[in-house]
C-alpha cells in the first residue's frame, strides 16, 4: 500500500472511530494520520530491508516499538489539541489501526509484521 492508500484507509475509518468526538478531532486528525501513514511506510520498508539482509533496516520487533512510539505521539497531539480524554483518543486510534490491519491483510502487506 502506498502512503496515500494508508492515509485514506485510516481516514475512512476515523469518523466512526471517533464517534461523538468527531467534530473535535476532525480538524487535527488528517495531519496526524498522514504523518502516521508516512512513518508506517518507513517502518515497513525498514522491516522488509532487514528481512532481506539483517544488516539493513530493523527487525519486526523494533518496527513494533517504532509503531508504538508513533501511535503514542499521535495520541498525545490529539489529546492536547482537542482536549478529549486520553482514553477516548486512544480507543479511536486503536480502532483506526485495527481497521487498517484488516485492510492490510487483504493486500498481504509487510506492515502486518508490526501492526
Amino acid at each position: 500500500m502506498s502512503i496515500e492508500d494508508l492515509f485514506q484507509e485510516m481516514m475512512s475509518n476515523a469518523q466512526a472511530a471517533f464517534g461523538e468526538h468527531w467534530q473535535q478531532a476532525r480538524n487535527y486528525l488528517p495531519a496526524e494520520l498522514r504523518k502516521m501513514a508516512e512513518h508506517l511506510q518507513r517502518i515497513a520498508d525498514n522491516v522488509t530491508a532487514y528481512q532481506l539482509d539483517n544488516t539493513q533496516g530493523y527487525s519486526p520487533d523494533t518496527g513494533k516499538l517504532m509503531l508504538k512510539m508513533q501511535q503514542q505521539a499521535c495520541v498525545s497531539v490529539l489529546v492536547t489539541a482537542t482536549q478529549l480524554t486520553l482514553l477516548a483518543v486512544q480507543a479511536a486510534v486503536n480502532s483506526i489501526l485495527q481497521a487498517l490491519r484488516t485492510a492490510l491483510i487483504r493486500v498481504a502487506s509487510p506492515l502486518l509484521l508490526v501492526l
